[in-house]
């Protein structure tokens, strides 16, 4: 019978059974999954510890998967941004580490109570709960058009006690006008004939939460009139994008009279995230 340690020594040297594309840090992540133990626990298993082979076929068969693209977070059902734990199902994108320069610069200003902010888009919830762990007393909201993504964010909601309100809707559609203060999305931003749309990781992921159209920019077109409407004089309006869209961006905010428009880097130095107050 395999053991726990025995089979780890075999993923840390590619062989038969183990492709060479899934680092050993994500094998331990999936062996802490399909056991049901911490990192140190899976590191510090006896010698002589049996992997039970149905544990065993589990293990080899995610290896693969995720050696084939599929992102770690569906293979395990959770990952983690701005420090807090997501559920993440195939129906939401995983968030991105870049995403998180989007709410470090929507908390560049203080939040308080009276205070209306939207995540439009919102999936998994990520930028919305990040907002409310930040900002208790902000009104923080939340909407998306696919009521699976809702579920999951709703699901996420309640696991971290944070008081979001969700709703299904295109994004801002419904809201009420001149009531938000900020208005953030990460909209699809993905041109359509992108090969990396049918890459490692992406084929995985919901196609309508990355395809941005023809020029990627399909989803900013209702966005930003959007948020002219919705927005308060002095609201702002921050939206994540390609690293090569920040001109777009910054074109397309100034055409629709927004000022103080800037685009800021992600933490990997690329141009992310475009963002403008709207004056009235």
């Amino acid at each position: 019978m395999t053991t726990v340690r025995g089979f780890l020594a075999q993923a840390a040297r590619p062989a038969p059974g183990f492709p060479g594309r899934c680092p050993i840090q994500e094998v331990w992540t999936l062996g802490c999954h399909i056991l049901q133990c911490s990192l140190a626990q899976l590191l510090a298993s006896d010698a002589a510890e049996p992997l039970h082979p149905e544990d065993e076929a589990r293990w080899r068969e995610l290896v693969l998967r995720r050696h084939n693209g599929e992102p770690l977070a569906y293979l395990v059902g959770h990952t983690e941004f701005w420090s807090l734990p997501l559920k993440i199902t195939p129906d939401v994108l995983v968030p991105r580490p870049e995403t998180e320069i989007l709410v470090e610069r929507a908390l560049s200003q203080t939040l308080a109570r009276g205070d209306r902010c939207i995540d439009a888009g919102t999936g998994s919830g990520a930028i919305a709960l990040a907002l409310k762990k930040e900002s208790p007393d902000a009104f923080v909201a939340a909407c998306d058009r696919s009521p699976k993504a809702l579920a999951v964010a709703r699901a996420n909601a309640r696991t971290l006690g944070l008081e979001v309100a969700f709703w299904a809707g295109s994004w801002l559609d419904a809201i009420e006008a001149h009531s938000c203060t900020l208005i953030a999305a990460n909209p699809p931003y993905i041109e359509s004939a992108d090969p990396c749309l049918d890459g490692d990781g992406l084929r995985y992921e919901p196609r309508d939460a990355l395809d941005g159209g023809t020029d990627g920019l399909t989803a900013f077109a209702a966005l930003i009139p959007g948020a002219v409407r919705a927005l308060r004089p002095g609201g702002r309006l921050l939206v994540e994008h390609g690293y090569t869209q920040g001109p777009q961006l910054r074109m397309l905010f100034k055409q629709a009279d927004f000022g103080d428009v800037a685009t800021h880097n992600d933490y990997a130095g690329h141009p992310r995230v475009t963002e403008g107050i709207w004056h009235g």
